[in-house]
Formats: structure tokens, sequence, C-alpha cells
């Protein structure tokens, strides 16, 4: 009887591999090291194994942080999804798979200004679905096969996608209440004036459409401030820099408990919303379903305003 040998392939040493898979999951070794219960040396030693083996590096050491690589990228995206079959074939074999891993992709923004805040409902409702994020820009390059869930914003329309709206876009100023005189809870536009608008580097359309539809599309402002990151100007806003044009499903909570005033009426309405897109080959999965029912009962607890407010529809969205 002859046997067939298979060809030894080179893999790597397997807790280096782990190590270095947190790592880049979250861009830092201390809370790679917090995950797997090791120091932050521990994790820096593995990764250092890993390079060695291979060759070459994996990260790219910078003054704030660190980076991937393009290949270490790739790398990482894979032996995530190899450890979560992993996780979940050892579930299976023992006669106990308990829980699912499901990786939701979003923006900063609306995963700081909203998802975040009420996940630990969701947690205590779905204990066996364990929610991994991921931040991410429409044009980032990303793993098709290891996002379950996806947030955006636009139309409604991706190819391959089924869509379920969340919210429309519907933009207010907002600011902290030591930008306003004692106990004020509204501002005039000659007030307006005499303040700093923050802007998204990516939205600096926003304020020009808000002050059209509020009547003021002349109003120059003291000054601008243009932020990368548009959850950097919204915690600008929090803390006093600025007024900001928020979204208005973010702010619920700040409003509430007087973090954030929103001064004035009028309120920007477009075509385009937020919504939970899944690709079709992953849409009757029971977790994918649960996320989708759970988040849709947390909107329809927002207060989206009166339909009199001034509605700009704006083909530039």
């Amino acid at each position: 009887m002859s046997v067939v040998r298979r060809a030894v392939r080179r893999t790597g040493p397997l807790n280096p591999l782990r190590a270095f898979e947190v790592a880049a999951r979250h861009m830092s070794f201390t809370i790679a090291a917090d995950e797997l219960c090791v120091t932050q040396g521990a994790i820096s030693r593995a990764v250092k194994t890993l390079e060695d083996y291979y060759g070459v590096p994996l990260f790219k050491r910078l003054g704030n942080g660190l980076e991937l690589t393009p290949k270490s990228r790739i790398l990482a995206h894979k032996l995530t999804d190899i450890f979560v079959q992993l996780a979940d074939a050892t579930d299976e074999f023992v006669g106990s798979k308990t829980s699912h891993v499901l990786t939701v992709w979003t923006y900063t923004s609306f995963m700081i200004g909203f998802l975040i805040p009420k996940l630990p409902d969701f947690q205590v409702k779905h204990p066996n679905i364990k929610v991994r994020l991921i931040s991410a820009t429409d044009s980032t390059d990303f793993n098709r096969e290891q996002v379950d869930v996806r947030l955006r914003y636009g139309h409604g329309h991706w190819q391959g996608f089924d869509s379920t709206l969340l919210f429309r876009e519907e933009l207010r100023p907002v600011c902290s209440p030591k930008l306003l005189e004692p106990g004020a809870t509204t501002m005039s536009f000659a007030e307006l004036e005499k303040q700093v608008l923050l802007h998204h580097d990516g939205r600096r359309h926003d304020w020009a459409d808000w002050l059209a539809a509020a009547g003021h599309p002349e109003l120059v402002p003291h000054d601008n401030l243009v932020f990368d990151e548009l959850s950097v100007a919204n915690q600008a806003a929090i803390s006093g820099v600025g007024i900001a044009m928020a979204q208005r499903a973010y702010f619920q909570n700040e409003i509430a408990n007087g973090q954030l005033i929103a001064p004035f009426e009028t309120v920007l309405k477009r075509d385009r919303g937020y919504y939970l897109t899944v690709s079709r080959e992953r849409r009757n999965a029971d977790h994918v379903a649960i996320f989708r029912d759970w988040l849709l009962d947390q909107l329809s607890e927002l207060d989206h305003g009166e339909e009199a407010y001034p509605v700009l529809r704006a083909a530039n969205g």
C-alpha cells in the first residue's frame, strides 16, 4: 500500500502568530497584552520572534503608534479568520458551541456617537453573541469575508448587499452650554457670527448647507477649525472649542445630561442616510438578524423631530 505524504508547509510559531493577530486587531501591544493576560513585553517579544522567522517587519513603529505593512495587514486579516474558525471548531468538537462572533464595520463617528453607548444593552440581551467592531471608511481595503454587518452612509444601493435604512441624515448645530449666556438654551445668528465653527474635512459643505437652510447663507463666523476625524470635531464641541454640525441621532445622551445644547431649531435633512448592509451570502445568519432587529428597536426610540423643520434636498448629499 502506497502512502501519499504531504509536503510540510511553513506556518510560523503558533503563539507568536496569536500575539501578532491580537496586536494587529487592536493596533496596540498594551491592549493585546490585556486580552491575552500577558505582559506588554511578552507581546513585543512574540512579534519580534515572528519578524525574525519571516525575515520581514510586521509593524512600522511610528512616534504615536503602530502601522501594519501592506503584506502584514493581509496576514493579520487571514489570521483573525483562522482563529475564529479554530474557536468555532473547538466549541463544536466539545459539543458546546455557545457563542458567535459578529463583526461590525462602521465609521468611527457612528461607532462612538451611536453604537458603543448602546452595546451594553445588546450584550445583556444576547450574551452568546460577541460583537467585534472595525472602524474604517468606504475607501478602506478590507476582507469582504471578514465582516458580517456594515453600517454605511449613502443612498442605500450597494451591489451585492441587502440594505436596511436606519435613519436619514439630520444635521443641526450642537455646542457646550459654556458658549451660551448663563441659563440660555438658544443662540441668535448675531451670536453665531462670534463663534468658531467646527468642520470635518470630508464634509466641508455641511455648515454652508445648514446656513442656507436657516436663511443665513452669507453668515461669516469668527473662525473655522477643520478636523480629519468627525469624532474629534464632535469631542471638540463637547469640550467647548466651538460649534459642530452633528447628526441628531448621535447626541441624545449628551443633550439629555446637559453636556451639549442644540441652540437652533433648524434641522438640515437630506435624502441620504445610514444603512445596515449585509452581503447576500450572510443575510440569513441568525446572529446577523438578531443584531439587525435589536438595532432597529434602539432606533425606534429616537426622537426625529417635527417635519415642520426646514428641509434641504442636496444633490451632493
